[in-house]
C-alpha cells in the first residue's frame, strides 16, 4: 500500500464526524489530567524537598554543636573515628583538605545533593545531606499513587465519556445523511426511510424532523406544479375536443337502431364524462384563488344531499343519514362545500364496497374552539362530520390520504381527498381525518361561525 493511499485512509478517518467530535474531547481530557498530574507530582516533590531541608538543617545545627563541644576535649583523629563509626545514613562530612571523613554509602550516580553547609563548625569540615535519587524517586510515587491511579480512572472515564457523547451526536446525523444519499441514488421513495433522529427531542431531533417535512412538502409541491401544467396542457387540447366527440356520440345514439349499439354509446357518454370530470378535478387542484365566503346555513346543503344519496345508497345496500344540531352556520362558499361532501361521500361508497351493509352518517352542528393549523380558534365553529363503516386506512395510507395522485384504489387517482384538502383551506377551515384498517373513517371539518369577526370578501381569481 502507497503512502499516498495511507494518508488518503488516515484523512478519511480523521474527518469523519465521530472522530472530529471525538478527537477534541479526547485532547482536552488528557492535557487536563496531565496538568493536573504534573502540578501535583511539582507539589508532592517541592513538599518532600522541603521535608528534607528542614531535616538537613537541624542535622547540621546538632553536628556542628557536637563538633564545637568535642573539638578542644578531643584530637581530629578521635572525632574522626568517632563520625566514622556513628555518621547519619544521610550526611557526608569532609575534611578541609576534601578527604571525606563519613559517607552514607550511596552508589555513585544515583546521589543527590540537597543541602551542603561549609564551615559551619570550629573544624571547617563541610556537611551534605545525601539523598539517593532512585530512591527518592521512588518514595515520591508511592505518595502520589492515589494521585496516578485518581488521574489514570478519570482519563479512562472521559475516553468513555467522549465515545458515548460522540457516538450519541454522530450517529443520528449518519443516518441522515444515509438516508439522503439513498434518496439522491433514486432507490425508493423517501417513505420507504424513516429518520431515526425523529425521536429525539433535541435540537438534531428538530432538524430531522424538519427535513423530513421539507421533503414531503418538496414532493407535493412536485406533484402539484406537475398538476398544474398537466391541467392546462389538458385543458388546452382534450377538453374542446371531448365536447365535441360527445355530441357526436349522442347524436349517433339517437339515430341507432340496436338496442345494443345505443348501451355502447351510453357506455361511451360515461367514460367521457368521467374524463371530463377528471378535467375538473385537475382544474380545481391546479387553479389557485380565494373562494367567494359568506355566511351559509348548513342544513338545506346537507337535506340537499340526504335526497341525492338516500335512494341510490339504498340500493347498495348502504344506509345513508344526515342530521343537523340546531341551525348551525359557516363563513364559506357553499358550492364548494358541497364538493368537498360529494368528494367524501363518494370516498366513503368507495370504502364500504360491494355486498356490506354499510351506513355512512353526516352531521352538522355548532360547537366550540377547536385545535386547527397550530392555532386555537376563539369562539364558535360549525362542525361538520362524515363517518362511516367502511374498511378504513392504515396508518401509512392515512399520512398520505390528502397526497395527490395517492391511492390504494384500482380505478381511482387519488384526487378525491387532496381536492377537499384543498378547497377547505380556501375556505379557512380546517380537516381531521381518523381511521383504522376494519373501524370506519372519521372526518371533521371546522369553519368559522358566528362569534368571529366576519371574513373579507373576495372575488374569485383564477392564475
Amino acid at each position: 500500500m502507497t503512502v499516498k493511499r495511507l494518508v488518503r485512509r488516515f484523512e478519511s478517518w480523521l474527518f469523519q464526524l465521530e472522530n472530529e467530535i471525538l478527537l477534541p474531547f479526547l485532547a482536552v481530557g488528557i492535557i487536563v489530567i496531565c496538568g493536573f498530574g504534573a502540578i501535583s507530582f511539582y507539589n508532592g516533590y517541592t513538599i518532600q524537598k522541603n521535608s528534607l531541608e528542614s531535616m538537613a538543617r537541624q542535622m547540621f545545627t546538632v553536628t556542628n554543636q557536637n563538633i564545637d563541644f568535642l573539638a578542644p576535649r578531643a584530637s581530629q583523629e578521635e572525632i574522626r573515628e568517632r563520625y566514622r563509626k556513628e555518621c547519619h545514613e544521610y550526611l557526608r562530612i569532609t575534611d578541609g583538605r576534601g578527604q571525606v571523613i563519613a559517607d552514607p554509602g550511596i552508589p555513585a550516580g544515583r546521589e543527590l545533593a540537597v543541602l551542603a553547609e561549609e564551615g559551619g563548625n570550629t573544624l571547617g569540615w563541610k556537611l551534605e545531606f545525601l539523598v539517593d535519587r532512585k530512591a527518592f524517586l521512588e518514595q515520591m510515587v508511592e505518595s502520589q499513587r492515589y494521585v496516578v491511579i485518581g488521574a489514570i480512572a478519570a482519563l479512562l472515564i472521559i475516553i468513555q465519556a467522549s465515545i458515548f457523547i460522540s457516538y450519541n451526536i454522530a450517529l443520528p446525523i449518519r443516518n441522515m445523511g444515509r438516508t439522503c444519499q439513498e434518496i439522491n441514488e433514486n432507490r425508493g421513495g423517501y417513505r420507504s426511510y424513516r429518520f431515526e433522529a425523529v425521536r429525539r427531542r433535541d435540537e438534531i431531533g428538530q432538524l430531522a424532523t424538519t427535513f423530513e417535512l421539507l421533503l414531503k412538502n418538496m414532493d407535493n409541491y412536485t406533484k402539484m406544479e406537475y398538476t398544474s401544467r398537466m391541467s392546462a396542457a389538458l385543458a388546452h387540447e382534450i377538453k374542446n375536443p371531448i365536447a365535441g366527440i360527445r355530441s357526436g356520440i349522442q347524436l349517433l345514439q339517437g339515430r341507432a337502431a340496436k338496442e345494443g349499439d345505443r348501451m355502447l354509446c351510453e357506455s361511451m357518454i360515461r367514460e367521457i364524462d368521467r374524463v371530463t370530470a377528471l378535467i375538473t378535478d385537475l382544474f380545481t387542484l391546479a387553479v389557485k384563488k380565494d373562494s367567494v365566503r359568506e355566511l351559509t346555513a348548513l342544513e338545506p346543503i346537507l337535506r340537499e344531499l340526504e335526497l341525492f344519496y338516500v335512494k341510490g345508497l339504498k340500493q347498495q345496500g348502504i344506509s345513508f343519514f344526515a342530521e343537523v344540531e340546531g341551525e348551525p352556520e359557516a363563513w364559506l362558499n357553499g358550492n364548494e362545500l358541497r364538493q368537498i361532501l360529494h368528494n367524501l361521500i363518494g370516498n366513503s361508497v368507495k370504502a364500504i364496497g360491494k355486498g356490506q351493509e354499510g351506513v355512512i352518517r353526516l352531521t352538522a352542528r355548532t360547537a366550540g374552539g377547536a385545535q386547527g393549523s397550530g392555532e386555537k380558534w376563539p369562539g364558535r365553529l360549525a362542525e361538520i362530520t362524515l363517518t362511516d363503516n367502511g374498511c378504513g386506512m392504515t396508518p401509512e395510507e392515512l399520512e398520505r390520504a390528502m397526497e395527490p395522485f395517492y391511492t390504494k384504489s384500482v380505478n381511482g387517482i387519488g384526487l378525491g381527498l387532496a381536492i377537499v384538502k384543498k378547497l377547505v383551506e380556501q375556505n379557512r377551515g380546517f380537516l381531521e381525518l381518523k381511521s383504522s384498517p376494519g373501524a370506519g373513517t372519521r372526518v371533521r371539518l371546522c369553519f368559522e361561525t358566528k362569534g368571529l369577526e366576519e371574513p373579507e370578501k373576495h372575488t374569485g381569481q383564477e392564475s
